[in-house]
């Protein structure tokens, strides 16, 4: 066990960089309360940059202040921030068909629809937490018919990989398994139901039965609909380290709830074999892509360091070395760890810097786009420090 000066510093880092830095940075900057809904597009210095708003972005922005105030504190604020973003959604966000616009201009018109599937996922847990935090039944009920419409969507044959253009193949896409344990966990968390672990269960599954390649030691991101690797193909043989490091916890955190330890020890070998394969062992740091053969990717940034694999993989190593006691998920937390405080937070202006180059430096100053936005980095903050101060009760009640 770790000593409690080294505990009590872990949980300081994260409560710090959580409620000190990165929540009001974007309480902020980012609410537009003009047009309603948030700007997506934020300079470095947290100016606006472009006034498009990107509605995944939003859905995730949405969540993010509704659970920190389910989860942490009913600060009036975040109920606030959140409500104005949901507002904009509804308002504005949804096609005559129940789909879903991705980008829409600052005052709610139409720019794009493509990823409607993903923008619904995070809109729908938008809908859900909030619904719980305000008390709105009429909420709720809307984040289940999204719900309804989303789940028999997951799981089909698709032609486009890793949102790319399509292709004469049909693949299972691993991104379709994470949306539904995505929505499901957080529907389940809000009310609880026996439809919500199912399929929670039926995305567990498929990830260890379809993905994961223990013979190989990889995750794959694309594969044929009953799991056969595609190594004929680049997308086949694509390795996304940061997907599966975030598949890991998820796989861990039912683990967790169902006392599954086959399934806590698998999460942990899919969270070591990826950032294994995706370490990069000259500078540091977790590479975007690989190919799980070594051959060049298409991705022309395949060896950038993105800010949302490292926060996932603090998570999933903690969570995992807690779950297991596994040493070598210590010994790699520590190495993400150090890396990733040191390289992505800019201290001054304050939050993380999104897209570093491979040897560490920042490649693009902005804090927010279409991509990164008040999700990835506040949600992994919000685990770690959760994670933390459980261990803490736990020794002091036992």
């Amino acid at each position: 066990m770790k000593t409690r000066e080294i505990m009590n510093a872990e949980r300081e880092r994260y409560r710090t960089a959580l409620f000190d830095n990165v929540t009001p940075w974007w309480l902020k900057h980012s609410p537009d309360r003009e047009s309603g809904g948030y700007f997506t597009c934020l300079e470095r210095d947290g100016h606006v940059w472009a006034t498009d708003k990107h509605l995944w972005m939003v859905g995730r922005e949405v969540w993010m202040f509704s659970h920190l105030f389910n989860r942490y504190r009913q600060d009036s604020a975040w109920l606030d921030a959140a409500r104005l973003g949901a507002d904009f959604l509804l308002r504005h966000g949804f096609q005559p068909d129940g789909k879903m616009y991705f980008r829409l201009t600052r005052d709610g018109r139409p720019m794009s629809k493509v990823l409607s599937i993903y923008t619904e996922v995070f809109t729908a847990i938008a809908l859900a937490e909030l619904s719980r935090a305000a008390g709105d039944d009429a909420l709720w009920r809307r984040a289940m018919a999204m719900y309804d419409f989303l789940i028999p969507r997951f799981g089909q044959p698709s032609d486009t990989p890793m949102l790319g253009y399509p292709i004469a193949s049909e693949f299972h896409l691993h991104a379709h398994d994470m949306c539904r344990i995505t929505v499901a966990w957080v529907f389940n968390e809000v009310r609880p139901s026996p439809r919500f672990e199912a399929d929670l269960t039926l995305s567990a599954d498929s990830i260890v039965d379809r993905h994961w390649k223990p013979e190989r030691r990889a995750l794959l991101e694309n594969v044929a609909m009953d799991g056969s690797p595609l190594l004929d193909l680049p997308e086949g043989r694509m390795f996304h380290p940061g997907h599966a490091i975030e598949s890991a916890w998820m796989l861990m955190e039912i683990a967790r709830k169902r006392d599954d330890r086959a399934l806590a020890r698998t999460a942990a070998d899919i969270a070591l074999a990826a950032i294994e394969q995706g370490w990069d062992r000259e500078y540091g740091g977790i590479k975007y892509l690989t190919n799980i053969d070594g051959t060049p990717t298409h991705e022309l940034g395949a060896n950038l360091k993105l800010w949302w694999p490292h926060c996932e993989a603090l998570y999933a190593l903690l969570l995992g070395w807690s779950m297991t006691g596994r040493e070598e998920l210590w010994t790699w937390y520590r190495k993400v760890r150090d890396y990733a405080f040191s390289a992505f937070p800019d201290p001054e202006y304050g939050e993380w810097y999104g897209y570093l180059d491979r040897d560490g430096k920042p490649v693009w100053s902005a804090k927010a786009n279409g991509w990164k936005g008040f999700f990835h980095l506040p949600r992994a903050l919000l685990r770690c420090h959760e994670l933390l101060c459980a261990q803490r009760s736990d020794k002091a009640a036992g």
